[in-house]
């Protein structure tokens, strides 16, 4: 009874430990460039952001842009930075808002509300 105990408890950690995610290092260069707006939002209809779109530049500035067919257009200049997170991970922090960054395979995400699937994306 003991080793079956033992088995377990080691199947257990070991799941436990596969399961863990590593991020690779986010730098400056990796979170620079253009952003769209993404949604996983299934109904085709108007929307407040099919205008949005960010720009990351490597001198510090960023230029985003919001709006859409139901909602006026807005432009917002400044700058960013990128931001280790802590324990929570790396984040790009703009003037006025911070988004949590999302690396997998090739693609870059900022997370805006990954609840509801909303993020921007890095376009190629």
């Amino acid at each position: 009874m003991m080793t079956l105990q033992l088995q377990l408890a080691v199947v257990g950690c070991c799941v436990l430990t596969g399961c863990r995610t590593t991020q690779l290092a986010v730098t400056r260069e990796t979170v620079v460039g253009a952003y769209v707006y993404k949604s996983e939002d299934p109904e085709g209809r108007a929307t407040d952001h099919n205008l949005d779109h960010l720009v990351l530049r490597s001198d510090g500035k960023y230029d985003l842009v919001e709006g859409g067919s139901t909602k006026p257009r807005s432009e917002t200049i400044g700058t960013w930075t990128l931001w280790n997170g802590g324990g929570n991970g790396p984040r790009v922090i703009l003037d006025r808002a911070g988004y949590p960054v999302e690396v997998k395979g090739n693609k870059v995400r900022l997370l805006v509300d990954n609840d509801v699937g909303i993020w921007y994306e890095k376009a190629k």
